[in-house]
């Protein structure tokens, strides 16, 4: 299974340093969208965003591949093009992490695989790769960024806590 990074999932991870941590965590491929790309990095040196050419490195370093798709006959569907690229490229073989939480409902509902970065990392926390001070950490490095929510953290802390017991 691959993981797409839809734009805000990849201005996230730039913008908290967790970029390279994540694409270290995948035992998958990585990929993003053409539309991704010219978003991010492209309009981002356009409006000398620092974060822009963060991500542009990043994306060269690790050699993620930059697929071009044609999204027309999906676009009503969604906000935008990165969304839209997002889903045709999960819905051939992938799971869409997108932070957009109205659009991962939308994939649900299209029964399109799609997953936020917080749940990402949280099953990663689940598979023993980070420990629950590091999951913590990362929770509160995204919220910083608005890549997650007070209320989502909640939710994880109860569930943390409800495995915590099962394990006693």
């Amino acid at each position: 299974m691959r993981f797409i990074l839809d734009a805000n999932a990849l201005i996230y991870l730039v913008k908290t340093g967790l970029s390279q941590e994540f694409i270290n965590l995948t035992e998958d491929d990585v990929i993003i969208d053409k539309s991704v790309y010219n978003e991010v990095v492209e309009k981002g040196m356009e409006n000398k965003y620092p974060d822009a050419y963060n991500a542009k490195d990043f994306l060269e370093k690790n050699q993620i591949p930059i697929i071009p798709i044609n999204i027309n006959s999906d676009l009503s569907k969604f906000r935008d093009s990165c969304e839209t690229s997002c889903y045709i490229l999960a819905k051939k073989e992938g799971i869409c992490i997108n932070s957009d939480i109205r659009a991962n409902k939308k994939f649900k509902n299209l029964n399109v695989a799609s997953m936020e970065l917080d749940t990402f990392f949280y099953n990663q926390l689940l598979k023993k790769r980070i420990d629950k001070k590091r999951f913590i950490n990362i929770l509160n490095e995204l919220k910083g960024v608005n890549g997650t929510s007070a209320n989502r953290i909640s939710v994880f802390m109860e569930l943390i806590s409800n495995e915590g017991e099962r394990n006693e």
